[in-house]
């Protein structure tokens, strides 16, 4: 009886232990600007930082398909990578949006600028791609997986040195799937590549899968 009496005074002392332990805390994460490519330039700033939050907004130029397809991209990757779902709109809020557009002028047409504070983040391009390339570094700045991220004010001025950049997939001698092809392309995107060589025919042989051969 009194070995009884000991067992529940240890279990009722562990569970008001348990019951007055600090809550668990939301991990946030800062983004990180040194991403492959390294940008040309990046200047942090003093401030507060953009906090990603549910009611984020994604702006793209009224009428622009091809900018409607950059904030569709970013809504996809933010959704994946945060479980956020951000509106995409092409009026701008006063403040928590992501503003994409385009009219940078600088004669490099993937030129991009980031502009990040803390009502706003701006990324500018010369063209639609380069908005595009800019989208992927910011992408790259969020690591895989993070819930709850920051960005700290910065700004990031980006152009490439070399206009063709380029990577080759030779499935001459080697098969490969429609969905690894896409998935290569995919990271050659997140590396700011803008070319493929897809590499289909050799005096080896030509790799094409047919269903219906052999029979």
């Amino acid at each position: 009886m009194k070995k009884f009496k000991i067992l529940s005074v240890l279990i009722a002392v562990i569970a008001l232990l348990l019951s007055c332990s600090p809550k668990e805390k939301k991990s946030i994460e800062s983004a990180n600007y040194q991403v492959i490519p390294l940008p040309s330039e990046i200047v942090t700033s003093e401030g507060n930082p953009f906090v990603l939050s549910s009611s984020v907004k994604i702006v793209f130029p009224e009428g622009n398909e091809k900018m409607q397809r950059n904030a569709e991209f970013l809504a996809e990757f933010l959704n994946i990578s945060t479980g956020i779902k951000p509106d995409i709109t092409s009026t701008a809020p006063d403040k928590n949006a992501i503003i994409l557009g385009i009219g940078l002028q600088n004669p490099n047409k993937e030129a991009y600028e980031i502009a990040v504070g803390e009502n706003s983040i701006t990324i500018t391009g010369a063209s639609e791609a380069a908005v595009f390339y800019g989208i992927q570094t910011l992408r790259k700045s969020v690591l895989a997986g993070t819930k709850h991220v920051v960005f700290q004010p910065v700004t990031i001025k980006d152009e490439p040195r070399f206009s063709y950049r380029g990577m080759m997939l030779d499935v001459a001698r080697h098969f490969q799937s429609v969905d690894f092809v896409k998935k290569y392309i995919d990271i050659l995107a997140l590396h700011n590549i803008n070319r493929f060589h897809w590499h289909l025919t050799d005096d080896q042989g030509w790799r094409i899968e047919i269903k219906a051969y052999p029979k």
